[in-house]
């Protein structure tokens, strides 16, 4: 409860931010269009990387795929979306942000190859073996293994640590925004792909899972165990890139995970001292007001 009030405080303070705000060059909060950009495209390629492709469309794409349960198709892949998830809470805390985004988005390119690769060679055949149908079907529950423990979850984990709490509302807001942008074009392009491109379009949807690997490498910070306060700090600093950002400590740490009890020992010591000297000084300009009350009335 201590450390709500204190957010709450804290956010009381900065008061809230126009909408241009999150757009502006000149904000006081360090790179803030910077940020807004990075969160609604990394939100609208978490729809590109093509999970509802699979979801949305699942049983008519793989009732063409020589497959005798297209629907049971669809139950093992629900299945395999919720055990994963839960392995995201592990990746988080080991790796961190950023490998668990680019490496997940390089794993399903690779998946989504293979489903489109073997799918668009056998599309045409009358006859084709039942090895070629598990394939697609193992291809399809790696693919979402990955973007259930990666790009489903950590997107949302990455939009409350990147931006700032002064206009964080907001860059959340157009992040969705990009985020329902993307699944819209997903729900209403798929349909017409299907119909021109076939498996093919798993090579377009490989190609947005690379282009994503890429977003996350040269634009996004490692934002792991830092307060919101310390990103702030991250993103202000001209001479650290996001590629090496992860080795960034913030001052007064020795480890992202471990204070420097010393200095904060020092810096606590300060404070005191600073809030004794304004005590006194607050003291002092009420006994001078006093005093010059009490000589007017003589």
């Amino acid at each position: 409860m201590h450390e709500m009030r204190e957010v709450l405080a804290l956010e009381r303070q900065t008061g809230t931010a126009s909408w241009i705000e999150c757009f502006s060059l000149k904000s006081r909060v360090p790179k803030t269009r910077y940020r807004t950009f990075l969160g609604m495209g990394i939100h609208f390629l978490q729809q590109w990387t093509g999970i509802n492709y699979f979801f949305y469309y699942g049983t008519t794409i793989f009732s063409t795929a020589h497959l005798k349960d297209p629907f049971l198709v669809q139950l093992i892949l629900g299945a395999v979306n919720v055990a994963t998830t839960f392995l995201a809470v592990y990746l988080v805390d080991k790796f961190g942000r950023r490998w668990p985004l680019i490496l997940g988005a390089l794993w399903q390119a690779v998946w989504l190859m293979i489903f489109a690769s073997i799918g668009t060679a056998t599309n045409h055949l009358t006859s084709v073996p039942s090895s070629y149908g598990v394939v697609m079907v193992l291809s399809s529950c790696m693919f979402i293994a990955s973007f259930a423990a990666t790009w489903g979850p950590i997107p949302w984990i990455v939009m409350g640590e990147t931006f700032t709490l002064r206009t964080r509302a907001k860059q959340a807001s157009l992040a969705t925004a990009a985020n329902w942008l993307g699944n819209f074009l997903i729900g209403f392009l798929t349909p017409h792909a299907d119909r021109g491109l076939s498996y093919a379009f798993g090579y377009i949807l490989a190609s947005a899972n690379l282009a994503a690997a890429a977003v996350v490498w040269m634009y996004l910070y490692e934002s792991s165990l830092l307060s919101l306060e310390s990103v702030d700090i991250m993103y202000s600093m001209h001479d650290i890139v996001p590629w090496e950002s992860a080795r960034w400590v913030p001052p007064g740490y020795v480890t992202r995970r471990v204070r420097d009890e010393q200095r904060f020992r020092r810096l606590s010591i300060q404070e005191m001292v600073e809030m004794a000297n304004k005590d006194a000084s607050i003291k002092s300009d009420e006994n001078a007001g006093q005093n010059a009350g009490q000589s007017s009335q003589v």
